[in-house]
Parts: C-alpha cells; sequence; structure tokens
C-alpha cells in the first residue's frame, strides 16, 4: 500500500481525529471556495475534470460556492468600483522569504502595528467579495475554521494576518499553489512562481489581480499595507512594476532547517487543498527545485530595488532579540512609528512565548549532500555552514 492510499484508508485521516473542524477541513473546504465560476470551470476543464473521488464532495461545494460567490463579486463591484479607481496602495511592504523561513512570525510581529493594515485569513480566501460579505459570513464561518495550523499549531483566526498568494490564486488560479489543489499539472502551475514562462496576458491578469486586492484594503483600512507570500520573493521585478515605492524586507534561515520544515509543511498540508491525488511523491526533489528557482530569480532582481527599501535579517537574530530585529528594519527602510507599535508587538510576543516548534528528525547524511550541492549560493550568501 502506498503512502497516499494509506491516508486514505487511516480512520484517523478519515475522522479528522475526532475534531469536525479537521474533518471539514480535510475533505470539503478549499481556499479556492472563495474564487468566481467561471475560472474554476476552467481550471475543471484543464485537468479534465479528473477529480479523485474521495474529493467529490470537495468539488462539488466548490462549484456551489464558486457560483454564489460570482454573483456576490458582481454586487460588490457596483457597489465599490467608482471609488475603489480613485484608490491607490502607498509605500507597501512586502515580507519575502522561503516558506519556514519564519516569514509568518515576521508578518505577524510588524502587523502589530496599529498604523497599518493587512489582508487577513477571510479576507484572502474571498478576495473579489470581502468589503461586502466579512461582516456576515466570517462569524459564521469562524466556528468551522481550524484553530491551527496542520503543519506547526500556529493559531488559525479569520481575523488574523494570511498570506495575499490565497487571495491572488483564487481570483486568478495563477499561482505554484495550484501545483498543491491539481498535482497532475504541476510542472505548469510551477511557472506561475517567477512568471517568467507566463504569457503577456497571464502578467497582466496577475498584477490586475494584486492591485485590485490591495486597492480594496486600501479603502478598507487606509493604512500603508503589509503583505506577506513566500512567491513574491522570486516577483521583486513583478512587484516593482506595480509599485514602485515598495518596500521589501527578506528573511533568510539555515536552508538545513528550511529543507526538513518545508518537507514537513508539505506532507501536513497538501492533504488539505488537494483534488486530485498525486501521481507519485517526488516531493524532495519538487522542494530542491523550486527553492532554487525562487532565489535564483531574488538574486537577479533584488539589485533592481532602489537603496534604501529592502532590508535582510536572519531567522536566528529575529528568534533571539523579535523587538530589536523589528527597531531595525523600521530604522532601515526608513519607517517611522515603532515606538507606538512596540507595546503591541510586545503583547504578541508574550502570547506566543510558550509556543513550542514541532520536533523534526534530524536531515540524513544524503539529504544534506543535496541541499548543499543545489543551495550552495544561499549558504555562501549569509554565511550557513553544511
Amino acid at each position: 500500500m502506498t503512502r497516499r492510499e494509506s491516508s486514505i484508508r487511516d480512520p484517523r485521516a478519515v475522522l479528522g481525529n475526532g475534531d469536525p473542524r479537521v474533518l471539514l477541513s480535510r475533505w470539503l473546504f478549499s481556499p479556492l471556495q472563495g474564487a468566481r465560476l467561471r475560472g474554476w470551470l476552467r481550471v475543471l476543464r484543464d485537468n479534465h475534470f479528473r477529480v479523485h473521488p474521495a474529493y467529490w464532495g470537495r468539488a462539488a461545494l466548490t462549484t456551489i460556492s464558486n457560483a454564489i460567490n460570482t454573483a456576490l463579486a458582481r454586487r460588490e463591484q457596483r457597489k465599490f468600483g467608482a471609488r475603489l479607481r480613485g484608490i491607490r496602495a502607498e509605500r507597501p511592504l512586502f515580507v519575502l522569504g522561503h516558506y519556514r523561513s519564519g516569514t509568518t512570525h515576521l508578518h505577524l510581529l510588524l502587523c502589530c502595528d496599529p498604523d497599518v493594515g493587512y489582508p487577513n485569513y477571510y479576507q484572502t480566501c474571498f478576495p473579489s467579495t470581502f468589503l461586502t460579505t466579512e461582516p456576515s459570513s466570517s462569524s459564521l464561518l469562524r466556528h468551522v475554521t481550524p484553530r491551527k495550523r496542520p503543519q506547526d499549531d500556529v493559531d488559525v483566526r479569520l481575523d488574523l494576518p494570511s498570506e495575499d498568494e490565497l487571495a491572488l490564486c483564487a481570483d486568478t488560479f495563477l499561482s505554484p499553489h495550484m501545483s498543491w489543489h491539481f498535482p497532475a499539472r504541476a510542472e505548469e502551475y510551477d511557472d506561475y512562481l517567477t512568471f517568467e514562462s507566463a504569457s503577456k496576458t497571464e502578467c497582466r491578469r496577475w498584477k490586475r489581480s494584486l492591485d485590485a486586492f490591495s486597492r480594496k484594503l486600501t479603502l478598507k483600512y487606509g493604512r500603508r499595507l503589509v503583505f506577506k507570500s513566500p512567491c513574491h520573493t522570486a516577483r521583486v521585478k513583478m512587484l516593482l512594476e506595480l509599485f514602485p515605492d515598495a518596500r521589501f524586507v527578506h528573511i533568510h534561515r539555515h536552508p538545513y532547517d528550511v529543507f526538513r520544515s518545508t518537507r514537513h509543511m508539505e506532507r501536513k498540508v497538501r492533504p488539505l487543498l488537494q483534488y486530485q491525488m498525486p501521481a507519485s511523491d517526488g516531493l524532495d526533489e519538487r522542494i530542491l527545485r523550486r527553492y532554487e528557482t525562487m532565489y535564483e530569480a531574488f538574486f537577479r532582481s533584488r539589485e533592481l530595488i532602489p537603496p534604501g527599501r529592502l532590508t535582510e535579517v536572519s531567522y536566528a537574530d529575529l528568534m533571539a532579540d523579535p523587538l530589536a530585529t523589528a527597531r531595525g528594519i523600521y530604522e532601515a527602510l526608513g519607517l517611522s512609528g515603532f515606538a507606538s507599535a512596540r507595546p503591541a508587538m510586545e503583547r504578541y510576543l508574550d502570547s506566543v512565548a510558550g509556543f513550542r516548534k514541532s520536533e523534526l528528525p534530524p536531515l540524513d547524511r544524503g539529504a544534506k549532500k543535496k541541499v548543499s550541492q543545489c543551495w550552495a549560493r544561499s549558504f555562501e550568501t549569509w554565511g550557513y555552514t553544511g
């Protein structure tokens, strides 16, 4: 029996360990349920309507939700379209870094600042309707949303800061996250990490989506925005084309720790997202290739960032002294307001003081060799030892 077959037959996986929230997340819910119907039907067609029987319920709920969402999106556009055309996001800050490099912790810390706005989990799941639906729908959905992320037990709440990649994926389907949903076409979806092989039409559509999402958030909050997506690490050029006044903070972590933590994340998260079963494992190779592609693009494009608009921090420094790290980011990027943000940052840090990271097995010699070879530039650039 293969690993993927055993996960289907394992009663704990089927019943969500007795937690109905996990059960719903494992078999029914999807971040794509905030998409619109036309795009979703195109995705199904491109995948030849191949959905594993275990996920027919998820696909059916996605189709119904997308139909409703399409009508609500039209209503929202009629109500806010004119106002949104006169709004622009000013000086957004983008948190960059590979998955499992500390981007979430850093994002949550920076979003403590009362003078910034950020997309929350509800808004990233329903990017085309949140201005009109969030007050009513979020109160209902919070009763069925899992309380913790499966990969690391970080709190999940609909009002907490979230990755804008979820919104871009649901709005355009132009995201490497689609390879988790439909792994049969993973290689094609992976092109949307850098967009270097994407068509001009796809690039324009993606930029329009992020622009529209940022305008909505600016209308709602009226503040400078803080975004976070590991995928944006490979898209600096596109982000600068859209936001010439953007700021960037990049966080890096020892490649061995990134690799083993990403492997753990993938194994935990994929079953919560997929509509198909992966054809084969090949997980380590995918992680190695994606990191390499991401950082090749980052190293090529970071020189495009004007002086004073990019700063880099390490995961080790963030964990050792998060307030000093945050202060350094504010100073390096010329951001004001650290003094007023500090009390909220301290409260957040107190709230996670007892958090325990997942205990993961060390990498074997073969895995270390592969990581050292494939990610050699990261070891050299940031001074990590093998």
